[in-house]
């Protein structure tokens, strides 16, 4: 079991996954930048209670101790979130690049992890988070890609691939295949 899992961002895929964990970690803490606004922040906490997670003050707060990091921030923010993450990542942490992002964008993230001793890891979540949440279909790739499903599938996450031991492949197999469906919904519709 994976005894300490914090969450960057906490929106719509955040809230759908803690709440279907079927290993729920020991400790599931949560920091999303809404909290630090006076007009959003009750809304946000309300989330938290939800979804059963506590919610911190700050991003370093939310990984005291947490050995799987998950970042699920907006694709403008993703790699903003790598950079703080990597200022508190504990040594060995595994950082799960959850962000919808390019392949290039996911490389430039890994380097301040990596940097700080962190793990980490190009995640691409390759459907709609609601109804499936946990069960939703991951694709994992990095050097560290054969552990990182491991902790995914220790968490709950049902179904998860390991497509390559290099990061921006796992974001680039999605990125394909969206190209590819939206060109034949578009070729469709036209």
């Amino acid at each position: 079991m994976v005894a300490t899992v914090a969450l960057i961002g906490f929106g719509e895929a955040a809230s759908a996954f803690a709440g279907g964990w079927t290993g729920k970690p020991a400790h599931l803490r949560a920091f999303d930048i809404k909290t630090l606004s006076p007009s959003m922040m009750a809304a946000k906490r309300a989330d938290y209670d939800a979804a059963g997670v506590v919610g911190m003050r700050s991003a370093a707060e939310a990984l005291l101790g947490a050995t799987a990091i998950l970042s699920l921030v907006t694709a403008d923010q993703a790699l903003a979130a790598a950079e703080e993450v990597s200022c508190a990542i504990e040594p060995g942490a595994l950082f799960f690049d959850m962000n919808s992002v390019a392949p290039d964008t996911k490389r430039a993230a890994s380097r301040p992890i990596e940097a700080a001793g962190g793990k980490y890891l190009d995640v691409a979540v390759m459907a709609p988070v609601h109804p499936a949440g946990a069960a939703v279909p991951l694709l994992v790739s990095g050097p560290h890609a054969e552990e990182g499903a491991q902790v995914l599938r220790a968490i709950g996450f049902g179904m998860v691939c390991v497509v390559a031991d290099e990061i921006g492949y796992a974001s680039s197999i999605k990125m394909i295949r969206s190209v590819m469906v939206k060109g034949i919904e578009a070729l469709t519709a036209e």
